[in-house]
């Protein structure tokens, strides 16, 4: 698997146990992106507060989302740090019928696409992004998200 470190931090909300699926899902998106698993990557399991702050700050938009990625330089060795929601995650998981960690484990790889250059400002853009979050959550045995979702 490589020499990726993992840094998990807890700063502000009340998580059911998401840990032991915070490596496999980092690994099925490098994996699926064909990127090497090295390098430091931070994954902060926050609240709405705390993300709709930094979302005013850095996006200029005053309300929480469900995930936040923030890449760092490739030279340093750091991938970057994906910052996650909470009660936004919990929230858009009962509204579409979907289980809490399955929700995660998707917006978790969507972050670590993000830290490694992939986004969605455009339909070709979002439409590969979507495609390979769908494979590397096939890799964990979840059900496609954006159709068909069973669990």
């Amino acid at each position: 698997m490589g020499d990726l470190i993992i840094d998990i931090a807890q700063p502000c909300a009340t998580w059911p146990e998401v840990s032991s699926l915070i490596s496999p899902a980092v690994h099925a998106a490098l994996a699926e992106i064909d990127a090497p698993s090295r390098g430091e990557l931070s994954v902060v399991l926050s609240d709405d507060a705390q993300v709709r702050a930094l979302n005013r700050e850095f996006r200029q938009k005053d309300a929480p989302t469900n995930v936040l990625s923030f890449p760092m330089p490739l030279d340093t060795g750091l991938m970057g740090d994906v910052i996650l929601a909470r009660e936004t995650i919990a929230r858009e998981a009962a509204d579409q019928g979907k289980v809490f960690a399955d929700h995660f484990v998707h917006l978790l790889i969507h972050g670590v696409l993000h830290l490694q250059g992939f986004d969605h400002q455009n339909d070709a853009d979002a439409a590969d992004m979507e495609a390979r979050e769908v494979r590397a959550l096939a890799r964990l045995s979840i059900d496609n998200p954006y159709t068909g979702y069973k669990r």
